[in-house]
C-alpha cells in the first residue's frame, strides 16, 4: 500500500515491482499448456533483469529531473523502456540463439538466424501438437519472448505514459493461449494479476517531484490520500477473496467450467494432428496428457478411433476444405456411409470418457457403430464419416455400440472394383509423380487383386530393412515430398500413411487419410487411457461390401501388430497370393546366394531337360538317362531341402513374432505402443494377471534376451543376432513355458 503522496523514488520502485508481479503472475498461466520447467525460470530471470533496468534507469533520470527542479510532467521519459528492450534482446538472443540450449553472453548475427528459425518451429508445434506441450527450446523461446514483450509494453504504460488503468491490456496476450486452448485460467493467477492491478492505481498522479522547496502537503490531503489507499487495498483482497470462492465453486457445478469455456473461446489446432497435415515436417514432443479413457468391459482395447478423414492432398499437405455440420442422429441409429454389412456381426459396448481433449469432433470406432452421447449439438456427416458440430470439454462422456465387421482376406480379396468419386484415386501432378507408381507397381509385383496390392504396399513400407521410424525428417530436395520420403525412407504415421495413400491411388484403388488415435494403455482389467502420444494418422481403403478398411503402413515399433486381415501368413504358412515381398527375399539367410524366384525357375528349367524314354532307344541312352535323372532328382531333392532349411531359420524378428503369436493363442495381446524393452515386464505382468502365477526366472531371461535380440535387429547399426540355433532353443523355451502357465491358470 502506496500512498500518492508518498516519495517519488518509493513510487517508481513500487510500480516496477507491481508490473513484474502482474506479468510474472500472468505468465505463470501459460503452463497450462507448457508444461513448465526451464523457460519459467528463464521467464521469471528476465522479468527481474527487465524490470531492474527499467526501475533503475526511470529513478535515476527522474532523480537528475529533480534535481534540475524540473516541474511536473504528465509522462515520462521513454528512455528506460528501450533500455529495458536492449537487455529484453540481448537476453533472449543470447538464451535462445545458440548453437545449444546452452545460453551463451557473446551475441552474435548467428544468434538471431537461430531465434527465428525457432520461432518457425515453435509455431508449426503451436498448430500441431496437443496441449499441453513440452517446454522445448522453440517453445521456450515463444513464452520467454512473448512474456517480456507483454512486460516492456506493461512498463511503458505504467512508467512512461503514466496510464497505470491500461496495464491489464498487453497482459491479455499472456491470458488468452490458456483461455483459448484449455479454457481456463489458473484462480491464483487471476487474484494476484488483479491484486497487483489494483494496487498499481494507488499509485496514480507523476512520479516528478515538484520543486525541491515544495510545500508539506496539507494534512487533510495527506488523511484523504491515505484512506483511498486504504480502500483500494481493501477492495483488491475482497475482489481476490471473491475471485478464489467463485472459482472453486464453479469448477465443482456439473458442466460449468465447460459453459465458460463454450462461451469464451473456440476449439485450437493444438488438441490434436493439424487437419492441414503437413508431409514436410518433422513431428515434435506431443502430450501426455489423457485425451480419452474407456472402459471395454473384457481384456480387449477399443481399436483405433477415427477423428476426421482427408481426401485432397496437393502434393505437401492434406487439406480438408470449409468444415460442414452433420445430420440429426439418435441413440439407436447405425452410423455408416453405406448400408451397415449384413449377417451376423460381434457387438460390445464402450463407455468413453473425455480428458483434456478439446475439439468438434468425436473420436468414434472405424467399424459401424451407434454412438450415444450427453447431448451437444452433434451431427453425422456420412460423406467424410464423422460425428461433428460439438464441442467436447473435460468429463463429457459418451458411448459406443461398436457393431465390428467380418473382414478376412477372403471377403476383401474378392471384393468387385470399386466405383468412386475420383478424387479417391486422384494423385498430385508432381514431376516424380511415374517413379512414386512405378515404385508402387515393383513394391507389390505380381499381386493382382487390390487387397493382395494393397498389403503388399503395407509389408513393404513396414519393413524395417528398408525404411526407418523416425519423428524427425530429413531435408528433401526433389520437391515432392512423397518420392523424398521414398528416397531417404525416414519419417512417422502422416509420411508412411499418405505415401501408402498416393501409391494406391497411383495403382487405381480408392484411398484416404485417416486422423484418430491408437487405442491407448491398459490401466485396470478393462480399463484403457489414451493420451496425447497416441496421435495417430493410417490409410483407409475402399472395398465395396465391406466399406472402407484400415491398413497399418507404419512400423511396429509405434503401431505394433497390423490388422489381422491384413496378415496373409498365418504362423508360418505361405501367403494365399504371391507378393514380391516374402521376408525371405529381405532377409536371405546365411549361405542363401539366390531368391526363392531365382530357385524356382531353376528348378523347372532343369527338370525341363530331362529326356523323353523310349522303348526303341539303345540300352545305353536308358543308362545315360537313368544317370541324368538320378542327379537331377537328387540335386532337386537338395534344392528344395536347403531351401526348406533356409525358410525354417530363424531370425530375431520372426521369433519374436512366434511368441507374440503363442500369447495371442492364450488372449495376451500386448498393447499397440509397447516397446521391446518393456515387453517383457508387460508380458510377465499380464500372466501374472490371469493366472495368479509369476513366470519362472528362466522364462523371463530367454524372454528379455529374445525382445533385446529383435530389438538390436531393429535399432542397432551394426546388429548382432544369435545363432539359429540359440534362436530356436529360446524360442521353443519361451512358448513352452507361457503355454505352461498360461494353460494351468
Amino acid at each position: 500500500m502506496i500512498p500518492a503522496h508518498a516519495g517519488p523514488t518509493a513510487r517508481t520502485v513500487a510500480s516496477g515491482v507491481l508490473v513484474a508481479v502482474a506479468v510474472a503472475a500472468s505468465m505463470l498461466s501459460l503452463t497450462s499448456i507448457v508444461l513448465p520447467g526451464g523457460w519459467t525460470r528463464a521467464a521469471l530471470l528476465g522479468i527481474v533483469l527487465v524490470s531492474a533496468t527499467t526501475v533503475t534507469s526511470r529513478v535515476t533520470i527522474e532523480r537528475r529531473a529533480r534535481a534540475r527542479g524540473l516541474r511536473t510532467k504528465e509522462s515520462g521519459s521513454a528512455w528506460p523502456s528501450v533500455l529495458g528492450g536492449v537487455v529484453a534482446a540481448w537476453f533472449v538472443l543470447a538464451r535462445y540463439g545458440g548453437p545449444t540450449a546452452d545460453p551463451t553472453f557473446v551475441v552474435t548475427p548467428e544468434h538471431l538466424s537461430r531465434v527465428v528459425a525457432r520461432l518457425g518451429e515453435a509455431g508449426e508445434i503451436a498448430r500441431s501438437e496437443v496441449a499441453p506441450v513440452t517446454g522445448s527450446v522453440p517453445m521456450g523461446l515463444l513464452t520467454v519472448g512473448g512474456t517480456l514483450l507483454v512486460l516492456l509494453l506493461a512498463d511503458a504504460l505504467a512508467g512512461a505514459l503514466r496510464r497505470p488503468a491500461a496495464v491489464g491490456l498487453p497482459l491479455l496476450a499472456l491470458w488468452a493461449p490458456p483461455l483459448v486452448l484449455a479454457g481456463r485460467v489458473p484462480w491464483g493467477v487471476f487474484v494476484v494479476t488483479v491484486a497487483a492491478l489494483l494496487l498499481l492505481l494507488t499509485l496514480d498522479g507523476p512520479l516528478v517531484a515538484r520543486a525541491r522547496r515544495a510545500e508539506r502537503t496539507p494534512a487533510p490531503v495527506r488523511r484523504a490520500e491515505r484512506s483511498r489507499a486504504v480502500a483500494t487495498t481493501a477492495g483488491a483482497v475482497v475482489l481476490t477473496v471473491v475471485a478464489g470462492l467463485v472459482g472453486t465453486a464453479s469448477a465443482a457445478l456439473p458442466g460449468g467450467p465447460a459453459g465458460w469455456y463454450r462461451t469464451f473461446t473456440t476449439t485450437g489446432d493444438t488438441i490434436r494432428l493439424a487437419e492441414d497435415l503437413d508431409i514436410l515436417r518433422s513431428l515434435t514432443e506431443r502430450s501426455r496428457s489423457v485425451v480419452l479413457s474407456y472402459d471395454t468391459g473384457s481384456d480387449a482395447d477399443v481399436g483405433p478411433l477415427r477423428s476426421y478423414t482427408a481426401t485432397a492432398f496437393d502434393g505437401r499437405r492434406w487439406q480438408r476444405g470449409e468444415e460442414r455440420g452433420g445430420r440429426d442422429f439418435g441413440d439407436g441409429d447405425v452410423l455408416w456411409p453405406d448400408d451397415p454389412p449384413s449377417g451376423e456381426t460381434a457387438v460390445r459396448t464402450v463407455a468413453l470418457d473425455v480428458g483434456e481433449l478439446r475439439d468438434d469432433k468425436l473420436p468414434i470406432s472405424i467399424d459401424p457403430r451407434q454412438v450415444a452421447t450427453d447431448g451437444g449439438g452433434w451431427g453425422y456427416d456420412p460423406a467424410r464419416d464423422e460425428v461433428v458440430g460439438g464441442l467436447t470439454a473435460a468429463g463429457d462422456s459418451y458411448t459406443l455400440t461398436v457393431h465390428e465387421r467380418d473382414l478376412d482376406p477372403a471377403t476383401l480379396r474378392g471384393a468387385p472394383a470399386a466405383d468412386l468419386d475420383e478424387v479417391y484415386t486422384q494423385v498430385p501432378d508432381t514431376a516424380h509423380a511415374g517413379d512414386v507408381e512405378a515404385a508402387a507397381r515393383e513394391a507389390v509385383g505380381d499381386a493382382d487383386t487390390a487387397y493382395d496390392q494393397a498389403v503388399a504396399l503395407q509389408r513393404w513400407l513396414r519393413d524395417p530393412t528398408r525404411f526407418t521410424y523416425s519423428t524427425t525428417i530429413p531435408r528433401g530436395g526433389t520437391g515432392d515430398p512423397v518420392w523424398d520420403f521414398l528416397q531417404h525412407r525416414t519419417g512417422y504415421c502422416i509420411q508412411f500413411a499418405t505415401t501408402m495413400v498416393v501409391m494406391a491411388r497411383s495403382l487405381g484403388i480408392p484411398a484416404r487419410l485417416a486422423v484418430g488415435y491408437l487405442p491407448g494403455d491398459r490401466t485396470g482389467e478393462t480399463a484403457w487411457q489414451i493420451t496425447g502420444q497416441d496421435s495417430h494418422a493410417w490409410p483407409e481403403i475402399y472395398f465395396p461390401g465391406s466399406g472402407w478398411v484400415r491398413f497399418e503402413p507404419t512400423p511396429a515399433q509405434q503401431t505394433g501388430s497390423p490388422p489381422a486381415y491384413t496378415m496373409p501368413r498365418v504362423q508360418g504358412d505361405p501367403a494365399a497370393a504371391p507378393t514380391a515381398n516374402d521376408l525371405r527375399e529381405r532377409q536371405p539367410t546365411a549361405g542363401s546366394t539366390s531368391t526363392d524366384d531365382e530357385a524356382t525357375p531353376s528348378a523347372s528349367s532343369a527338370a525341363a531337360v530331362t529326356p523323353v524314354v523310349d522303348t526303341g532307344l539303345p540300352g545305353w541312352v536308358w543308362i545315360t538317362a537313368g544317370s541324368l535323372v538320378v542327379v537331377l532328382v537328387g540335386g532337386l531333392v537338395l534344392l528344395l531341402a536347403r531351401r526348406r532349411r533356409a525358410s525354417q531359420e530363424l531370425d530375431p524378428e520372426l521369433a519374436w513374432q512366434q511368441v507374440l503369436a503363442a500369447l495371442a493363442a492364450e488372449g495376451v495381446r500386448l498393447p499397440p505402443a509397447t516397446t521391446l524393452r518393456r515387453a517383457p515386464d508387460v508380458i510377465a505382468t499380464a500372466v501374472t494377471a490371469r493366472t495368479g502365477r509369476e513366470l519362472a526366472p528362466a522364462v523371463r531371461e530367454d524372454l528379455a534376451a529374445l525382445a533385446g535380440a529383435a530389438e538390436a535387429s531393429r535399432y542397432a547399426r551394426e546388429p548382432v543376432a544369435p545363432e539359429p540355433d540359440e534362436l530356436e532353443r529360446l524360442t521353443t523355451a519361451v512358448a513352452s513355458g507361457l503355454g505352461e502357465t498360461l494353460s494351468t491358470r
